[in-house]
């Protein structure tokens, strides 16, 4: 009850009749780190909302994978809400990247809850809102920054969370993350380091500041 509470309260869920719902129907689950919990082709069941930890999620082409974004506490896959309202197959893969506590609603109960209650109406049209201005984002990014401007961003940020300057991660991680290929985050790496920006390592990279 302890999750549900925190739940409640991060998503302004104040009606007892959805809460007396949410308790009914939906469930807790507990998923390790590297876990699947979504990939392409196949119908979605549950609704997903993360609790505790971080999925991240993306989709594949032919030689590479394009990062959409992370889904953090209280937050859903917004693809996967779409898809509860509209019965159709997923087009995504979704991945924990840390051990993460997932509230899943079945699908039934979405379209629903959206229009009997309002915070659940407010939760779902947020929802919506928030990951289209992050896809916007991430397409602005990918479409007009250069690859070595994204590449220090992102390390940058990594360094800033972590609070350090050595981030812990293979060329084909990076790789993944900047929806380009291992080859291209090597080359423009090494470039990088002969400016004296950063120092390579195996899977590390150290900033200079």
């Amino acid at each position: 009850m302890k999750n549900f509470n925190s739940f409640y309260t991060a998503l302004k869920i104040d009606e007892p009749e959805l809460k007396k719902q949410i308790e009914s129907f939906a469930r807790l689950e507990q998923v390790e780190k590297n876990t699947c919990i979504l990939e392409p082709n196949k119908y979605i069941k549950w609704l997903a909302i993360v609790l505790e930890g971080k999925v991240r999620v993306w989709q594949e082409t032919e030689d590479r994978e394009i990062l959409l974004y992370y889904v953090q506490p209280t937050q859903t896959c917004i693809l996967s809400l779409a898809a509860t309202f509209s019965d159709f197959k997923s087009s995504i893969y979704a991945q924990t990247i840390e051990k993460t506590t997932l509230l899943k609603i079945p699908v039934r109960f979405i379209s629903r809850w959206s229009a009997q209650y309002s915070s659940w109406h407010q939760f779902t049209t947020a929802t919506f809102i928030t990951s289209y201005q992050e896809l916007l984002s991430r397409y602005s990014t990918l479409a007009f920054k250069k690859i070595k401007e994204r590449l220090m961003d992102y390390l940058n940020d990594k360094s800033q969370t972590t609070h350090s300057k050595t981030i812990l991660i293979s060329h084909q991680a990076l790789a993944s993350e900047m929806g380009t290929t291992r080859e291209v985050v090597s080359r423009t790496l090494k470039k990088l380091e002969q400016e004296k920006r950063l120092q390579l390592a195996f899977k590390k990279i150290e900033l200079n500041r």
